[in-house]
């Protein structure tokens, strides 16, 4: 059986825990020939004060329930509904894409962007088991890229992780996309078990994606890959079996739309609909960056291939926390969309928080 989880968490008991530990919750609610495997953006940037070698407190009950509490709810006139409050992951590493699976697990891609890890991700997995309750583990991802978006499918109770791999060029752009199983604590280098490389759609076989990165539909059966073509963005749309098996030179759509005016920060797809974020960190952030003209805010792009209808929603929310970048972009079955914000825990900690979109993007 294939699927991506869809949304069963009990939101509402949730919201009552939230409430009880910080005192500050509010109710809210929303609402072609197959290709055997590969055998062998913008510039990230933190303001964490320590970025290199920080040597972390301790990750006690105590400090996690702080951090949490950092993460305030949201009032009546936002566009988002807290699903899980600040939890602290690798400060040293600039969160770039998440992704849930059927059971319980979130998974962060983080990039070092600097020194002999430029280009590494390291793989964050957590389990959120209330308020300030949860754990982490990890695994690290050698020369895969950006990480820019990451996704995945569970088939027979394996959960296959995808995103973009093997940079290459001037550029260390991506130039496959890849899957693998997570295992904490070992260590891919460049790809996973399964690897593809992607021709561009009408190019006959002579040109190959780069810069490419993928997701996976809500029912598990689509994979997107997308990648910057011509000022656009393109994205080839196949079949995926198994969780694991796409055959690259049979793709069943290929969309072409405009580049986002913002900056890119992930996409899904879901049914015939592909979802785009942008947006940069907060307007105050930005300005102490002396970047103030670059800040945009937080909108997701909605483009039905089928109808050539797109609608465009500017996210309101999440203004009280530091840093505000968004991070991936998850969209179930029923519409349901989740986004992941970064924050920072008194200039010290990179944190993840999750957040649900009232209304998705009516």
């Amino acid at each position: 059986m294939v699927s991506k989880r869809i949304k069963k968490l009990a939101t509402a008991v949730y919201m009552m825990v939230v409430g009880l530990a910080a005192g500050i919750m509010t109710a809210a609610a929303l609402c072609t020939s197959a290709a055997a495997p590969l055998q062998t953006q913008a510039k990230a940037i933190t303001t964490v004060k320590k970025k290199q070698n920080i040597k972390m407190k301790k990750l006690t009950p105590t400090l996690k329930r702080k951090i949490a509490a950092s993460t305030p709810a949201e009032n009546a006139g936002s566009d988002l509904t807290l699903r899980y409050p600040a939890a602290r992951i690798t400060t040293a590493r600039l969160p770039q894409g998440y992704t849930l699976d059927d059971t319980y697990y979130y998974y962060l891609s983080q990039l070092a962007n600097t020194g002999k890890h430029k280009n590494d991700l390291r793989l964050t997995r957590i389990k959120y088991k209330g308020f300030g309750k949860y754990t982490v583990d990890y695994m690290t991802l050698k020369q895969f890229g950006h990480g820019t978006n990451l996704d995945c499918v569970t088939v027979d109770g394996v959960t296959w992780l995808w995103t973009g791999s093997d940079p290459a060029g001037s550029s260390q752009s991506t130039s496959t996309v890849t899957c693998f199983t997570f295992h904490a604590g070992t260590t891919l280098r460049r790809h996973g078990q399964y690897t593809y490389r992607i021709p561009v759609s009408g190019s006959g076989g002579s040109r190959y994606a780069a810069n490419c990165f993928p997701a996976i539909s809500a029912d598990g059966r689509q994979l997107a890959v997308r990648f910057t073509s011509n000022g656009g963005q393109q994205f080839q749309i196949y079949d995926l079996t198994d969780g694991t098996t796409i055959r690259p030179k049979k793709v069943k759509k290929t969309v072409r739309i405009k580049s986002t005016p913002g900056d890119f920060q992930g996409f899904d797809i879901c049914g015939t609909t592909i979802y785009t974020l942008e947006g940069t960190r907060s307007r105050s952030e930005m300005r102490e960056l002396g970047k103030a003209s670059d800040f945009a805010p937080i909108r997701i792009r909605a483009y039905d291939y089928k109808t050539k209808t797109t609608t465009t929603r500017k996210i309101r929310g999440a203004k009280a926390i530091s840093h505000r970048e968004p991070e991936g972009i998850q969209v179930a079955a029923d519409g349901t969309i989740e986004l992941m914000i970064a924050s920072h825990y008194k200039e010290l900690y990179t944190c993840a928080n999750i957040y649900e979109v009232k209304g998705g993007t009516k």
